[in-house]
């Protein structure tokens, strides 16, 4: 009927209704355990059919407890936390107990240059500008490009990331036991999992949030193989959740930690910086905003500053020119980005070729930082600090040299955690105070 239609112009449903309806807890469940189980059953070979078989009842279960309990939410919360470490954890350490006895199946090159990187710190011998052709690592494929695997003359990864990994080493070496740096990696995902259980926020909407980060195939495939993605994730979000609650200190100190651990982190630091301002603005406290600023930058100090002494060349190397695509062989442009597409459009003739991608991020983050930085300045909230985060981190890594698919995996769970996280201030000052900052 006519009556029924809605008025010319109008659409029957805003797009926020329509994000507002797909935002609720069964829907993250449904459709990200789904994925999750799916990949369990696809991967059972390498982790087991029966647990595919238990991860796919309990996210039944789960989904039937949503539809039929009404209210009962910190039940609920405490069974997806559970959901997760076992989604997360669980075939992560059935890959760590199988290894000795079947091998490398599905292992990243890059949880095996760790490792080796790590038993080189532990001999005293030094971890950049190092050649590993020699090593296991260089048996695992390449079909990128033409020749050997790049990475095998550099690695890329910031210091902690191996230092992190020295003390678990060094007791297994004691204990006589085999080493596999994805126990480091479970820690850390354990941290991820408490930081959002902590989150000041409503217990559905932490539901989602560990929903998209634990119950997901989009970073838990990376956790499995070895990625490290989930360091710097893990203590972002402990960032946050100390942010959340008033910890200011103590956020900078964990923020600085995720920028040591991956230079993605940076990202965030804008908007730690703004609700400094904004602090400093409403209540004056020169001693607390000169504690934040020392506490983010210590980590990335103590823990660079000796590697890039002990030879500046090499770290600089491997570290920056080797993913900038300043030397020659140089990570390959590659990925789902602005690179990928123009080199099958026959912009770029190589994958090895040089380009200024720098100049491209640049472009594209500039206006992203303006745009939500003034967003987050008009209300400094959780959700908004979180859209400024993913949205830089998207901008940044799109027009990189290479948008990897756990980087894509990343930007994705970091935009599902926005609507979330809510509206929740981070900052008591009074909204007029914040306005007139950002005038």
């Amino acid at each position: 009927m006519a009556g029924d239609l809605p008025p010319a112009g109008r659409p029957r449903a805003s797009l926020t209704r329509v994000a507002a309806r797909l935002t609720n807890p069964f829907a993250y469940l449904a459709v990200l355990g789904g994925l999750q189980v799916l990949l369990l059953w696809t991967l059972r070979a390498h982790i087991g059919t029966w647990l595919a078989a238990v991860s796919t009842a309990y996210v039944l279960a789960l989904l039937g407890l949503l539809v039929v309990v009404e209210g009962r939410w910190r039940l609920k919360l405490g069974a997806v936390a559970l959901l997760g470490a076992l989604t997360a954890v669980g075939p992560t350490l059935v890959a760590v107990v199988e290894r000795p006895r079947i091998g490398l199946t599905m292992e990243h090159d890059g949880l095996l240059q760790i490792e080796l990187a790590i038993d080189r710190l532990l001999n005293g011998q030094g971890i950049y500008g190092v050649d590993w052709s020699n090593t296991p690592m260089a048996r695992l494929p390449w079909d990128l490009t033409p020749g050997a695997n790049p990475a095998l003359h550099h690695l890329a990864y910031f210091p902690l990331t191996v230092l992190i990994g020295v003390p678990f080493r060094a007791m297994t070496r004691a204990l006589g036991l085999p080493f596999d740096y994805r126990v480091v990696l479970i820690g850390f995902a354990l941290l991820g999992l408490l930081a959002v259980m902590a989150l000041p926020i409503a217990p559905e909407r932490r539901f989602m949030v560990i929903s998209a980060v634990f119950v997901s195939p989009l970073i838990t495939l990376y956790l499995w193989a070895g990625r490290t993605d989930i360091e710097f994730l893990a203590v972002v979000l402990l960032s946050l959740a100390l942010l959340s609650r008033g910890h200011l200190i103590a956020a900078s100190f964990a923020l600085g930690i995720a920028v040591a651990l991956k230079p993605f982190a940076v990202l965030a630091v804008p908007f730690l910086l703004l609700l400094l301002a904004i602090r400093w603005h409403a209540r004056p406290q020169r001693r607390d905003v000169a504690l934040s600023l020392a506490a983010l930058a210590f980590a990335p100090v103590v823990t660079v500053i000796p590697f890039l002494i002990a030879n500046p060349p090499a770290f600089w190397t491997d570290v920056v020119l080797y993913t900038r695509g300043g030397v020659r062989d140089a990570y390959p442009i590659a990925g789902f980005g602005f690179s990928e597409f123009l080199y099958e459009a026959h912009f770029v003739a190589h994958r090895s070729d040089s380009l200024p991608f720098g100049l491209f991020q640049l472009l594209a983050l500039v206006p992203v930082v303006l745009i939500t930085g003034r967003a987050f300045l008009r209300r400094p909230s959780i959700g908004r600090w979180m859209a400024g985060y993913a949205l830089c981190l998207l901008a940044f890594t799109f027009f990189a040299r290479f948008f990897n698919d756990n980087y894509v995996a990343v930007v994705i769970t970091l935009l599902l955690c926005i609507r979330p996280l809510g509206d929740r201030r981070l900052d008591p000052a009074p909204a007029e105070r914040a306005v007139r900052l950002a005038a």
